[in-house]
């Protein structure tokens, strides 16, 4: 069994093991598909826990409630990152040439069948780790921070997408007439990221430990707990 750093820790990721199982139920196929294989498949648990388990231990180690938010904020910002390459993939609908070539950007010269598994592999952890994080925000009750970060993974998707179009051209005009629209996106981007790392977080309420206790006690009706 994994060995956390304090009781903290090991709440935060008692917390995140019930988000999966609440993921699993959920009424969307694809979070719902990917919770269960996680909880399901032993390897598959085992390393999302150890790496879950770190990407929380900067939660773990602040008591207070504004750097527990901040570095919960900061987590969900990286594993919209992981995403966007599968995501991309999947919302374009990409086969053959176009896809093959999307790899070979991340991957170089890999086998193709190995950066596919390496890259799925990857993403089920990180989608399995932002279900985690969603709801660990959600009892930390974060709701400014969780519309930052909504508009965050759209404009960062919206980049990815423009991205994608530019190393998939065929020709260099086409590339390049793309250039504008990627940079003032880009720049929106990262306006989105400083806020988020750097706007406190109303400070009306509790730190983790004591959040997580009245979401749990059913005391705390804004949360609902996942809205079961």
């Amino acid at each position: 069994m994994f060995r956390y750093q304090s009781r903290r820790h090991q709440r935060l990721m008692d917390e995140s093991e019930q988000a999966l199982r609440d993921a699993a139920e959920s009424d969307t196929a694809r979070h719902a598909r990917i919770a269960q294989q996680t909880l399901e498949d032993p390897k598959t648990h085992r390393i999302w826990e150890g790496v879950h388990a770190e990407l929380v231990r900067p939660v773990a180690a602040n008591r207070k409630r504004v750097p527990q938010v901040l570095a919960l904020r900061a987590i969900d910002i990286r594993l919209v990152h992981k995403q966007a390459l599968i995501d991309h993939i999947r919302m374009q609908q990409l086969t053959g040439r176009d896809r093959k070539r999307m790899f070979a950007i991340f991957y170089g010269p890999k086998d193709l069948r190995d950066a596919i598994l390496t890259e799925h592999r990857q993403y089920t952890l990180a989608v399995s780790s932002y279900l985690s994080t969603d709801h660990l925000i959600r009892v930390m009750y974060d709701p400014e921070g969780a519309r930052l970060l909504k508009q965050y993974e759209e404009s960062y998707m919206k980049y990815f997408e423009l991205y994608g179009y530019a190393v998939r051209a065929t020709e260099q005009a086409w590339a390049e007439a793309l250039t504008p629209l990627m940079s003032e996106t880009r720049i929106k981007v990262k306006q989105l990221r400083d806020r988020i790392v750097s706007e406190a977080p109303d400070d009306r309420y509790a730190d983790f430990d004591q959040q997580a206790l009245l979401a749990r006690s059913g005391r705390y009706p804004a949360l609902n707990y996942m809205n079961r």
